[in-house]
């Protein structure tokens, strides 16, 4: 089935009976997870969810399509959520089995961010007559703020362009804390659609929207940049002011499949910021010249192997009786250094 934009989700009212499956990816994560909580959604309050992994259908490729055509036993509905790590592959034969059963009476709402558009899986759903997907993109700064003064207006708050473009900027674009931050000022000010409220500049520096997002972004771009004398500061800082390590590795990691998705057109002859200059890039406005400096930096081969790296850290971060912190400076270093050598 062609595919669609997240935009046209979005406006759905109901789930539409002849899509099994409904396939979410790309680099905007707080699109992707927005469009799938109101397909869910349109299942109904009293539906039943199923919450799946890809790895549990590698091992098993029938659950899918069983899952999909068994009917809930408390519900008067059932839907299935999908969350589906790396390329996708690993889900491949479930979804093709899904998509060729006889029955499916439940549908399959899957996110996936690292799955490409590339992917055997977004080739598999664009082909099949029951299935739909959707790349979510990153929306540059005009579309940004339009969002935030629509979920402004939804939570009974004005919200002026002027002081949209100021709260897009404190929360560096990061859409899902955007509107964790509005949520917030519309309990802050007892906002409702019933009652209506102006927000000011003065409300937003209150709540304190200019988060650490700008702290995590140094420490990716002065490691991934290889500026080695400025990395053991930029690490105090963060740690000062409370920036947990895992959150640094986690951010790397997304900017590292980013890199990853930009250097495949980079291989293919495009230049680096022509790239990251599109609309489909997926690129923060003030991140552009950082990350094109990023994929000059960082080929293919060297991403691959900085996201297993970054795997194996957050792994030993989050396991207790590990040195995990002393093993996230050493990876930082490493980082830093191996970029300043391919400079």
């Amino acid at each position: 089935m062609k595919p669609l934009k997240p935009a046209d989700l979005e406006r759905q009212t109901r789930l539409d009976p002849a899509v099994r499956f409904v396939l979410l990816t790309g680099p905007d994560e707080a699109t992707m997870g927005a469009v799938a909580a109101h397909l869910v959604g349109l299942a109904g309050p009293e539906a039943e969810r199923l919450d799946l992994a890809s790895p549990q259908l590698s091992q098993d490729a029938a659950l899918l399509a069983a899952e999909a055509a068994s009917m809930s036993l408390f519900s008067p509905a059932r839907v299935i959520r999908l969350e589906i790590a790396g390329s996708g592959d690993d889900c491949l034969s479930a979804v093709e089995a899904l998509l060729a059963a006889d029955t499916a009476i439940n549908p399959v709402i899957a996110t996936g961010a690292s799955v490409s558009a590339r992917s055997k899986l977004v080739k598999l759903v664009e082909g099949a007559a029951g299935a739909v997907a959707a790349i979510c993109y990153q929306p540059d700064r005009r579309a940004l703020v339009g969002i935030a003064m629509d979920a402004a207006q939804d939570q009974g708050l004005r919200l002026s362009n002027a002081d949209a473009q100021l709260l897009v900027d404190l929360v560096s674009g990061d859409q899902a804390l955007m509107r964790r931050e509005i949520e917030k000022i519309a309990l802050y000010l007892d906002a409702a659609p019933d009652r209506q409220r102006q927000v000011t500049a003065a409300d937003i520096a209150a709540l304190g929207a200019a988060t650490h997002e700008e702290d995590v972004s140094a420490c990716i771009n002065v490691a991934l940049g290889g500026k080695v004398r400025d990395l053991p500061d930029m690490l105090a800082k963060a740690a000062a002011i409370g920036v947990a390590e895992i959150r640094i590795i986690r951010a790397l990691g997304i900017r590292a499949m980013q890199l990853a998705r930009l250097r495949a057109e980079v291989d293919a002859g495009a230049h680096p910021a022509t790239v990251v200059s599109a609309r489909s890039s997926g690129v923060f406005w003030k991140e552009r010249d950082a990350v094109t400096a990023q994929l000059h930096i960082w080929d293919s081969l060297r991403v691959t192997r900085l996201m297993t790296r970054l795997l194996d850290c957050e792994r030993a971060l989050k396991s207790s009786g590990t040195a995990g912190a002393v093993l996230f400076r050493k990876l930082m270093t490493d980082i830093a250094h191996q970029a300043a050598r391919a400079r």
